[in-house]
């Protein structure tokens, strides 16, 4: 029986998965690292870090069970968007991996405003200018490392590192060039003009492909490196929150994603492209052929959990007795407020400058209350980007598909659907980015038509349950949200003020 190899290089670690013809994941593989923060918002990985995860995740996998290797006849990879791997002409890394939280790239982002409007850009990329896209950190790496930058043959993204390595050739997506702030989404090619006024290197970018497109084939030094047959296919791939959609059955209009990892999404798939033409969510190419994505993005949403578990309990406590212990907290007593702004904040403000905040603290106040906050925080920022979206596409969901971890746990589920006021439904499946990159290695293949009969086949439709609003908790909601809505616009100027004392304050020792 053929199987398909789908790679996940995520933030904190590399996922595969390989799954049969008929959908059933056979093994699942991870492998964690770490991140580098060398000064105060710089944060990068070590692509070979990468590679050694892959290496050992393959490895084990084949210890266990060789033959699930040698059925593999596609491959084809997902991961982290908008970060670089600046490569010379043989794929070795001159750099390493600047990550999409990165926020050195202030200055650059003062240039891309100056060089158009909002609404220029907005009409050209379908997004404007955030400190987290691509272009800002290739014209910071030019402008410091100038020699460096003369030796670069492409700038790839993290996920076409993965895949180059494996092929030896130099490629991107649509759904991941759509993401750098370099493709005009009217001709979906990379736009001669942002190139001419950023003063880039055309030449530096890699081709764009279809995300089912065949890209290369697994080399024999990728043979002797990962232990993947030689020759096996390799399929281009796409961004990991295309890759997360694709993985819970998303590949029509009518299937709304919201997904809680790190990072925290709200997705929309159109068939047209529609563009919100104040750039406060983005508008990015979809895995799907000629489909689109509006999406919302909060940069820290269970990375809001995370810093907080980590700063405020002992190691290893339970995941799930500090949620339980918060879901216990009665939300109407609980006039507590958390801003998620731990990396400035992308949907709807766009402002880098922006910064993680509690509201309303008091002696009164436990462990517990303030994870109730967090969690409620990271919702009521998912919950403006899906009204944005709303407007944008003239769609209403049905029902929101859960993913990520968040969606283990109830808590998380229950007051999403009460707070979007919509249900929430867990697929049975559960399929992450790996899965949504085996499905398009799948298609790649031809074995399927295309995405759609995948979705159908491997039954990705199948619910393992919905959780609908709690319509006694809806009216506290409503009130806290309005309030939710005016903090921002309230601490703007504050938090602006604190980010320039931050600046002043490394000329201190």
């Amino acid at each position: 029986m053929c199987h398909y190899l789908g790679i996940d290089l995520g933030t904190s670690s590399i996922k595969v998965t390989i799954v049969n013809q008929h959908g059933k994941v056979l093994v699942d593989g991870i492998h964690s690292y770490g991140i580098i923060e060398k000064n105060n918002g710089w944060i990068e990985q070590n692509p070979q870090e990468w590679l050694q995860g892959l290496r050992s995740v393959l490895h084990e996998i084949a210890t266990k069970d060789r033959s699930l290797l040698e059925k593999i006849i596609s491959v084809s990879v997902t991961g982290q968007m908008h970060g670089i791997v600046p490569v010379d002409d043989n794929g070795s890394s001159l750099h390493h991996a600047i990550i999409w939280s990165d926020q050195r790239n202030e200055k650059e982002l003062e240039q891309l405003h100056a060089l158009l409007t909002n609404e220029q850009w907005v009409n050209m990329t379908g997004n404007r200018p955030n400190i987290s896209f691509t272009i800002g950190k290739i014209m910071w790496f030019k402008k410091h490392y100038p020699k460096l930058y003369d030796r670069v043959y492409k700038f790839l993204l993290p996920k076409d590192y993965i895949r180059m390595h494996l092929t030896g050739t130099f490629a991107t997506d649509y759904s991941d060039a759509s993401a750098t702030l370099l493709m005009d989404v009217q001709q979906k090619s990379w736009s001669e003009k942002i190139i001419h006024l950023t003063k880039l290197d055309a030449q530096k970018l890699p081709e764009i492909k279809g995300s089912t497109d065949v890209v290369g084939s697994v080399t024999n030094y990728a043979t002797q490196t990962y232990g993947l047959k030689e020759g096996t296919t390799v399929i281009c791939g796409c961004g990991d929150a295309l890759a997360q959609a694709l993985g819970n059955g998303g590949v029509h209009s009518n299937d709304w994603l919201c997904t809680i990892g790190t990072s925290g999404q709200i997705i929309a798939s159109t068939e047209d492209l529609k563009i919100e033409q104040k750039g406060s969510v983005h508008t990015l190419a979809h895995a799907v052929p000629d489909q689109w994505v509006t999406m919302g993005a909060t940069l820290s949403a269970g990375r809001s959990f995370q810093w907080f578990v980590e700063a405020f309990y002992e190691k290893n406590q339970d995941l799930e007795t500090i949620l339980d212990a918060a879901k216990n907290i009665n939300p109407a007593s609980n006039q507590l407020l958390f801003l998620p702004y731990l990396y400035g904040e992308r949907s709807p403000y766009m402002d880098e400058k922006a910064k993680g905040t509690f509201i309303g603290l008091t002696h009164e106040h436990t462990n517990s209350h303030a994870v109730r906050a967090v969690v409620e925080g990271v919702l009521f920022s998912l919950f403006q980007s899906l009204n944005i979206i709303k407007q944008t596409t003239a769609l209403t969901p049905e029902h929101m598909i859960l993913t990520g971890g968040a969606a283990s746990h109830d808590f998380w589920a229950q007051t999403a659907a009460t707070i979007f006021n919509v249900p929430i439904v867990r697929k049975a499946n559960r399929g992450g980015g790996a899965y949504g990159a085996a499905m398009l290695a799948a298609v790649g293949v031809t074995d399927f038509k295309d995405l759609e009969e995948v979705v159908d086949a491997w039954d990705l439709t199948e619910h393992e349950n919905i959780l609908y609003p709690n319509e006694s908790q809806s009216m506290h909601y409503e009130k806290k949200y309005s309030i939710y809505g005016k903090s921002y616009d309230a601490l703007k100027e504050i938090f602006h003020d604190l980010h320039e004392l931050g600046h002043h304050s490394k000329s201190f020792k």
